[in-house]
């Protein structure tokens, strides 16, 4: 089953409003970056809490953060694993080798063009300004608050734009994560999306996005996506994937193990 996408092509969404992107902070993972379990809320909860809160207001207030998003639809066409994106870009998907063996390839019709959503988004411009001015001033504590702030506010965003764009519908998967551990395919979306011209995230030889607090990755819209763990990858498929992406089967290793 084919999903029309909501538009084709790219589009740019700036200086988003952060009180949109507030309500959908995932605040079970931002305590347990402190080490502090959700479900046993305690005085150091609180104390912690109501610490986040006001830097938060005064994070919207001064703008000391600041939202930005490009997302793109592209028509593809599924080749084994691979997508091909308009006719010149690839993006490569792993198998599981385990019962039942999805692969992210799977959500695309194996034999008629199909559409595939990019995205990459970030909360954390300004955010190493920020930090640094909370340093300077000795105060560690606020500057470790923003930063974990900024990352929750990015990966809210990230769900705020399947939600607004998608009503929610398919997946929204990412390299580097169980459904696609390999950190090399940021290079694609960035070549097709084209982060750091337009809404400046860079990408760095290493893989990781500048700012910190971003994120990429794509949309599946086939209505049975879901999400899994592509888990242990045996030497041959490793082998195989290699000679799809074109690179050596050593220095890819280290991008999935």
């Amino acid at each position: 089953m084919i999903t029309a996408p909501p538009f084709l092509g790219l589009k740019i969404f700036s200086d988003m409003d952060l009180d949109s992107i507030i309500p959908l902070i995932n605040w079970r993972m931002y305590f347990s970056a402190w080490d502090l379990r959700p479900a046993q809320y305690s005085e150091a909860h609180k104390n912690l809490e109501s610490d986040t809160r006001a830097l938060l207001k005064e994070i919207v207030d001064k703008k000391l953060l600041r939202a930005s998003a490009v997302v793109g639809f592209f028509e593809v066409q599924r080749t084994g694993d691979d997508i091909c994106v308009v006719e010149t870009d690839k993006l490569h998907f792993l198998r599981q080798q385990q019962p039942p063996f999805l692969s992210i390839a799977d959500f695309f019709h194996p034999t008629e063009p199909d559409f595939i959503g990019l995205f990459a988004a970030t909360a954390g411009l300004g955010a190493n300004e920020a930090e640094k001015r909370f340093r300077d001033l000795n105060d560690d504590y606020s500057a470790i608050i923003l930063g974990l702030l900024a990352d929750r506010l990015a990966e809210a965003f990230a769900e705020k734009l399947h939600r607004d764009i998608l009503n929610g519908v398919g997946i929204r998967a990412a390299p580097g994560y169980p459904a696609s551990p390999d950190h090399t395919e940021k290079a694609a979306i960035w070549k097709l999306l084209s982060p750091e011209k337009n809404i400046g995230i860079s990408l760095t030889e290493n893989y990781a996005m500048n700012p910190v607090a971003s994120e990429c990755g794509y949309f599946a819209m086939h209505p049975k996506s879901c999400y899994f763990k592509v888990g242990k990858i045996g030497e041959d498929q490793l082998e195989d994937y290699a000679k799809r992406k074109g690179m050596a089967k050593e220095d890819l290793r280290k991008w999935i193990f």
